[in-house]
């Protein structure tokens, strides 16, 4: 029996590599502690479509797990290749299977576009009357003659647009901005990366997500490379001036070059934090690499300018720190788990000293707005007070993921808590301080989130669900507010680990 077990063993850890050497670049393979796998495969040649297969430890015995990822194939069509897969894999039980799944889906894949290729009256069995294919012809001539010279060229959908973003490794997903129609309050902004692109229906209340036909158009940075109303596409090149994405960024970067501002376009729309810094704000906005001195009366210069250069990105955040040695003890657990099983994920990793939850972000533009910040905060320190008088303890409990890259505990909290947050805000915004919340708060303890080193390492910006699907229920412990703190998110850290704090308010 243990002989077979080997045996088994054997192949499966051949044929993953056989899937390696076949595939390439295109083909993930992640092995775990007990002989489990996750296999990421995105065949080249079809196009958007990918699939995973969570390996269990008794495959081949067992069949794998089946996930079709596209964001262009319906959901009845996924269904069916589902079904169908399941089927073809049930009959391969007992021999490893995963790349004779990948060449059936392909087969079956390229059997769908060919029958939605074919004619409407084809499929439908009735064959067709030659008056009606005469008079067809006939029309389809007349046409032809009467309007070829006028007629439009096909332009590529939002849909598509969507589709490239997400699949294309030369597109940085984090420099594009979408334009959509809001019911009520017009034409807005937002970053590409804000947005969940998951069919509307399995999103969460609290996730950002739009309906395709809402989109008007998308933006490189501040250049517009595809709008629905001027039919330009500067993505594909199917429209408009026929220049494509990768044409206009070159074009970008090199305008750049020639006013000499490279250094400000590296570091513009970067949604990871390259120096390692464990700050976690940037997942609620778009934040740079900051350094900071908060002596007002420094004498260089040249240090000051450099920190405050950069106008549109938060720089300071207000945190409730977690001060619970309880939760502290059991983040750091879970912590150890990941890395016993992903150690590359120690740099990505929120130090138990440093963790908070935070209830909103700032930008601070010269040392005396930092001052008047904090002057502020001590100014509504009663009020604050009066707020939670009765006091608010915030319940940690289970995990979750913002855009896949970044795990945080669950914040379980009362009404009083939301009430504190908006009074806060409101007092902030009276007094000219710049809020700069991109989405609606969600109450969360960061736990860890993907830097961009890391993801080059480990080849993707995701974290593997498979990490932390145990600890979905896990109880973290209970954090009463005692006191807020206005927070740097520059890279330098206090003594004991937590964020360089211009001022903290007491509120017991």
């Amino acid at each position: 029996m243990a002989g077979a077990e080997t045996m088994s063993n054997n192949e499966v850890a051949q044929e993953m590599a056989d899937l390696k050497t076949k595939y390439g670049k295109y083909c993930k393979v992640i092995s775990h502690a007990g002989g489990t796998y996750i296999v990421d495969i995105m065949p080249c040649d079809l196009q958007d479509v990918g699939f995973k297969f969570p390996v269990p430890c008794n495959y081949p015995a067992v069949i794998p797990q089946i996930i079709i990822k596209s964001s262009t194939m319906t959901a009845l069509d996924k269904e069916q290749l589902l079904k169908h897969l399941t089927s073809v894999a049930d009959g391969l039980q007992g021999s490893v299977m995963i790349n004779n799944l990948v060449e059936a889906a392909r087969a079956w894949i390229e059997q769908k576009n060919s029958e939605k290729g074919t004619d409407a009256t084809a499929q439908s069995g009735k064959p067709e009357s030659k008056k009606a294919k005469n008079k067809k012809i006939k029309k389809t001539k007349q046409i032809k003659e009467d309007v070829t010279d006028e007629k439009k060229p096909s332009m590529k959908t939002a849909e598509d647009v969507i589709s490239r973003i997400l699949w294309d490794d030369n597109l940085p997903s984090d420099a594009f901005v979408v334009g959509y129609i809001d019911r009520f309050l017009g034409i807005l902004e937002k970053s590409f990366t804000a947005f969940s692109w998951e069919d509307l229906a399995s999103v969460d209340y609290n996730v950002l997500a739009v309906p395709k036909h809402r989109i008007q158009y998308f933006k490189y940075k501040d250049v517009t490379v595809w709008d629905k109303t001027q039919r330009l596409d500067n993505v594909f090149g199917s429209t408009g001036s026929k220049l494509t994405i990768l044409d206009v960024m070159g074009k970008y970067e090199d305008e750049l070059a020639r006013k000499g501002l490279n250094e400000v376009a590296n570091n513009e729309g970067e949604d990871y934090d390259d120096d390692g810094s464990d700050s976690d704000d940037d997942i609620t906005v778009t934040i740079g690499t900051v350094s900071e001195n908060y002596n007002a009366d420094s004498d260089d210069d040249a240090t000051e300018d450099s920190f405050w250069t950069d106008k549109l990105r938060p720089n300071h955040f207000i945190a409730v720190r977690i001060t619970n040695s309880d939760v502290v003890s059991a983040v750091t657990d879970m912590q150890d788990a990941i890395l016993e099983v992903e150690p590359r994920y120690a740099p990505c990793i929120i130090p138990g000293g440093a963790l908070h939850v935070t209830l909103c972000v700032l930008r601070l533009d010269s040392p005396e707005q930092v001052s008047n910040a904090s002057r502020m905060l001590q100014s509504i320190q009663s009020e604050l007070k009066a707020l939670i008088s009765s006091g608010i303890t915030l319940q940690l409990e289970g995990v979750d993921t913002f855009f896949k890259r970044v795990l945080y505990a669950k914040v379980h909290c009362e009404q009083n808590f939301l009430d504190f947050v908006e009074h806060l805000k409101m007092c902030l915004s009276q007094e000219g301080l710049e809020i700069k919340d991109a989405h609606e708060f969600v109450p969360h303890m960061t736990l860890m989130k993907t830097t961009r080193p890391v993801s080059r390492l480990m080849g993707t910006k995701n974290i593997d669900p498979s990490l932390y699907e145990c600890f979905h229920s896990l109880e973290f412990g209970r954090q009463n507010i005692e006191s807020i703190h206005l927070c740097s998110m520059a890279e330098s850290r206090q003594e004991d680990g937590f964020y360089l704090t211009p001022a903290s308010v007491n509120l017991q």
